[in-house]
């Protein structure tokens, strides 16, 4: 029995060190590098999209959560965040694809190809965008102490660009 409790033992301490290396490694797992890098790309995005016709806003947020939410798609260590990110994403987008404005083309801005919204449906967009942000952002900060630290800068980006006005 002893050896079979040491066995255990050794393997619980083995995973934890394997646990501890992922983090800040650049693999799967929690990293610094990986978290600047959604940040970069969603900070890029929500750039654009502040830039960009009100009407046109919805679709190109909604193109930045997903391309956030792509780069965490292969690292476990994110799955809250690639989710929070997600159903912002898929929120969005079903809001566009209800709401589309079929009398304006698309506009092509910072990679984006981007749909407008009909302007009897910006109220209820400005609505919609400013629940599904802050849903994301509670989630992204309701984390352990250790994806907190993370979690904190998607979070604080996504905080810095919670409205479409």
């Amino acid at each position: 029995m002893r050896g079979l409790i040491g066995i255990v033992c050794l393997v619980v301490l083995c995973l934890g060190s394997v646990a501890a290396r992922a983090q800040d490694s650049g693999g799967v797992g929690l990293s610094q590098s990986q978290t600047l890098k959604v940040v970069s790309i969603l900070k890029e995005g929500f750039e654009t999209c502040s830039k960009v016709a009100p009407a046109y806003k919805v679709d190109c947020f909604q193109q930045s959560y997903r391309a956030g939410a792509k780069v965490l798609s292969h690292n476990a260590g994110y799955w809250e965040a690639e989710v929070a990110l997600t159903r912002v994403s898929r929120n969005l987008y079903q809001f566009v694809r209800a709401n589309t404005d079929t009398s304006v083309g698309r506009l092509r801005e910072g990679g984006f190809r981007m749909k407008a919204v009909t302007q009897e449906a910006m109220p209820q967009a400005r609505k919609v965008f400013r629940q599904n942000v802050a849903r994301a952002e509670t989630l992204l900060r309701d984390v352990s102490p250790s994806e907190a630290k993370y979690f904190a800068p998607i979070a604080d980006v996504i905080g810095q660009f919670g409205d479409i006005n």
